[in-house]
């Protein structure tokens, strides 16, 4: 639970990064056509953002953001040992396969087989990674707080509000419901709680009118203030405020979101304005901008409501409100244009910039069975009577590395419960095999859309990246599901073979040498031999390899910990002797 939890995190980090870089673009594009755009293009063109923000994935693309976060995510900073070993790859492949190789194997080493070079340790880098998310979850329910507690102070104020309003005011309001075309019933109030003409309610609309603004202004007045709120009823801008309400909870830690809020509400107001205007007559824009004025005068202390859309923002905004309302022009064929182009571009960029469906979907999947290596998932019926031909180096791999030490994991979905990835081990035992000086590479994988294709799916990146496969060590790393039925030593490491694999004795031999440098009495071992193993484990393509269950998921990250460090020191060891 605590992976999946932060697996959303993740994607609302790269939410918030795609979120920013709308932002600009929207704020340049603004800037660049500001007076190309009407007030209702400079207002809808958020709503991009806001959907965005909302659903942050969409089609595979060069510039998904899950891609360049999750290709740095792990390669933080790359030690001077580190760097030797690559380079002494890349001589090695030179040697190979001759001048040209060089380019391809640094180009494997970025794309298809990621090294991971790292200087702080993982288990510090996931712990920083849960404290904040804590801090944000903990600001989150702070926030849900102080929003339900402002929506309580909204219901008081509708109790206590004045519903025996002026006759007159009652009958322009249900003349404008018709001229408008709403057909919902609307009710409105007259509330001293309340310092600005505002619109409540997502069911039942309300609109609140202050007690000292109902009984000074004229008739007419009053006309453009129920304009106004039913403008804002009629374009459903009490929904994206409370959108907006909800997001800024959410993203309570980006300043440039939280900025661009505040500007959606304000171009909000100015396009709620262009709307009214256009239905008045010719000149009536002036009256309706001084009755604005005669608003702001009234208004007393902004006092900001949970749930309401009010006609006055700010004093500031009004002198701009002003401004655009006296320079009113039709829209044009010019307008409709621009706002055309502003919409595609920002709307591509939307497009293009996204996180990945996998991500998403491997965040939100809480319920989906984690794949193990386990008798029960092994199909031994459909394997009994499979046979696997030996795999050798007469093949060519497309784009190749040398390595004595190959580690992968071909259930990259794994994980622990206290929020380690399996693919964060198999990177860390790679890291800490660097460090003790061996060749080791880290292949990352990617889970499959389909469970039964992983072995077939690390099958070919090795085959594809792994120059002379079957004389490397080849070590997949998994952690063995935890079930209702079997009682799971968390402290246990279990190397599992494949009896139908045509190296199974050399594998074994291997494994049993392992076993013999682990001394560690803190660490229980087993080997397990499996008859029928589906693609015989890999581990036809090597004389040196083996699964290995590290743990189980309730391990600890301080067992996590003992294992790795037992498993690198029998692998130094037996590195050592040969």
């Amino acid at each position: 639970m605590c992976m999946d939890l932060l697996s959303i995190f993740e994607i609302l980090i790269l939410s918030s990064l795609i979120g920013d870089i709308l932002v600009l673009a929207i704020l340049a594009i603004k800037k660049l056509l500001k007076n190309n755009l009407t007030p209702t293009f400079h207002y809808y063109i958020w709503l991009i953002l806001i959907i965005k923000l909302i659903i942050p994935y969409g089609p595979e693309t060069s510039l998904n953001i899950s891609n360049i976060y999750e290709n740095n995510h792990i390669q933080i900073a790359t030690n001077e040992n580190t760097e030797k070993i690559q380079n002494n790859s890349l001589i090695q492949a030179k040697t190979y396969q001759g001048n040209s190789i060089q380019k391809e194997v640094f180009q494997s080493l970025n794309k298809g087989v990621n090294r991971i070079p790292i200087s702080i340790s993982l288990e510090n880098r996931i712990h920083v990674e849960k404290i904040f998310f804590y801090i944000w979850i903990t600001i989150v329910a702070l926030l849900i707080g102080v929003l339900m507690t402002g929506y309580k102070k909204l219901n008081r104020i509708i109790k206590t509000s004045i519903k025996i309003v002026n006759t007159t005011h009652e009958k322009i309001l249900y003349n404008y419901l018709k001229i408008m075309n709403i057909k919902t019933n609307v009710e409105l109030l007259y509330s001293s709680k309340i310092s600005s003409p505002s619109l409540c309610g997502l069911i039942k609309p309300k609109i609140f009118i202050p007690n000292n603004i109902a009984f000074s202004i004229s008739d007419e007045d009053f006309r453009y203030i129920i304009m106004h709120e039913l403008t804002h009823l009629k374009n459903k801008d009490i929904i994206i405020n409370w959108i907006l309400t909800l997001l800024s909870i959410i993203y309570w830690f980006n300043p440039i979101l939280i900025y661009s809020f505040r500007k959606i509400r304000q171009d909000c107001e100015h396009s709620c304005d262009d709307k009214v205007i256009s239905y008045l007559d010719q000149g009536e824009n002036v009256q309706y901008g001084n009755t604005l004025i005669r608003v702001l005068e009234l208004v007393g202390k902004n006092n900001k409501i949970v749930g309401i859309t009010s006609m006055v923002i700010s004093n500031s905004e009004i002198k701009r409100r002003i401004i655009m309302i006296s320079k009113y022009r039709k829209v044009n064929i010019k307008n409709f244009l621009f706002g055309a182009i502003a919409v595609i571009i920002i709307g591509g960029l939307g497009i293009l910039l996204n996180a990945s469906n996998k991500n998403i979907a491997k965040a939100t999947s809480f319920e989906l069975q984690r794949p193990v290596a386990t008798s029960e998932n092994i199909d031994n019926n459909a394997m009994s009577t499979s046979t696997t031909k030996t795999s050798s180096d007469t093949t060519t791999p497309i784009v190749n590395f040398p390595s004595n030490i190959v580690i992968y994991n071909s259930h990259p979905d794994e994980d622990y419960t206290s929020g380690l990835k399996i693919t964060y081990i198999g990177a860390l035992i790679n890291d800490k095999l660097i460090k003790e000086g061996l060749k080791s590479n880290f292949i990352k994988c990617s889970a499959p859309e389909e469970y039964i294709n992983s072995y077939s799916n690390t099958r070919k990146l090795i085959t594809e990246n792994v120059n002379n496969y079957s004389k490397t060590i080849l070590l997949d790393i998994h952690r063995n599901e935890l079930d209702n039925q079997t009682k799971y030593d968390t402290r246990k490491i279990l190397f599992q073979l494949a009896k139908n694999n045509p190296h199974y004795e050399e594998n074994k031999k291997f494994a049993e040498s392992l076993l013999e440098y682990i001394n560690s009495k803190e660490v229980e071992t087993e080997i397990y031999s499996y008859n029928n193993g589906k693609l015989c484990f890999n581990q036809d393509l090597s004389n040196n390899s083996v699964l290995i269950e590290i743990g189980n998921s309730m391990s600890s990250d301080t067992d996590i910990e003992s294992y790795v460090n037992v498993i690198v020191q029998a692998l130094k060891n037996s590195q050592n002797t040969l």
